[in-house]
């Protein structure tokens, strides 16, 4: 079975459009089958951009599980910032590419199976569903690849493992807080405050 945390290149291709209203904004992206919420803004990342507007973001910023680049067009249009999305789905990379373009976004994304590199920020509306033992992976990669001070921001709900999630990173990071909740969805944010090697 085909998930959007897969390679879905082999998928039967049927692009189109979604849009949505962001901040009095309309966006329209381009879109397909086997992508993360291909037929609508899903409410996790429209809570976590709502979360996000109330932050100083700047600088470089990974988007990570980029999906069709919904996250970055946003940032790019609200904040001064420096965008990479990653994403295993080689056709969700394909198609933010395309949006980053409409939008004339300044970044670029790449097909990737986590993060690496040395970012401000690393944004994500996780994808739970590749179990906790991915996840926490993900997790402990956004903390080696932010600067000092930087930001890990992602959005979950209670009970699909947000208290577990808010506690590892806890561990992890030395911190994370809830910063922002709506329609049951829960924003954290960890600040790397120190390098913990054991991690």
């Amino acid at each position: 079975m085909s998930h959007y945390f897969t390679d879905n290149t082999n998928l039967k291709q049927n692009r189109r459009e979604i849009s949505f209203r962001f901040l009095g904004i309309d966006y329209t992206l381009l879109t397909d089958d086997g992508v993360f919420s291909k037929d609508h803004l899903d409410i996790g990342t429209e809570t976590l951009l709502e979360s996000c507007m109330d932050l100083d973001i700047k600088g470089s910023v990974c988007d990570l599980g980029c999906g069709i680049g919904v996250i970055g067009v946003v940032l790019d249009r609200n904040f001064e910032v420096e965008m990479t999305g990653v994403d295993v789905n080689a056709r969700a990379v394909e198609l933010a590419n395309i949006n980053y373009r409409k939008y004339d976004v300044n970044g670029t994304n790449i097909v990737q199976d986590g993060v690496s590199g040395n970012f401000d920020s690393i944004i994500t509306n996780p994808p739970i569903r590749v179990g906790k033992k991915v996840l926490y992976r993900l997790f402990q990669e956004a903390h080696q690849a932010l600067k000092t001070n930087g930001s890990l921001i992602f959005v979950m709900r209670k009970q699909h493992g947000g208290k577990s999630a808010q506690a590892y990173c806890a561990t992890l990071f030395g911190n994370c807080t809830p910063i922002y909740r709506d329609r049951g969805f829960i924003v954290y944010q960890s600040i790397k405050v120190f390098d913990n090697k054991e991690n």
